[in-house]
């Protein structure tokens, strides 16, 4: 899995992530998060997830908060 950070929501229920060691912002839905949900996440937060190619390009699924958090 792939970590980041939130970097911000919109009012549709998904955002987009920051990979680590990347300029690369992801986007997810609320639909793609696992064991959270969006009320429990603020901007800054680190999770885990794994990324997934689509027609649009990359984008984060099966999102988590990491154990090591």
């Amino acid at each position: 899995m792939r970590v980041g950070i939130i970097t911000s929501f919109n009012d549709r229920g998904s955002g987009f992530i920051k990979q680590e060691g990347t300029d690369e912002e992801l986007f997810f839905d609320a639909s793609d998060l696992v064991g959270v949900s969006m009320t429990d996440l603020r901007i800054g937060d680190r999770l885990a997830f794994l990324v997934t190619k689509s027609l649009k390009g990359p984008y984060a699924t099966s999102v988590r908060k990491p154990a090591d958090v």
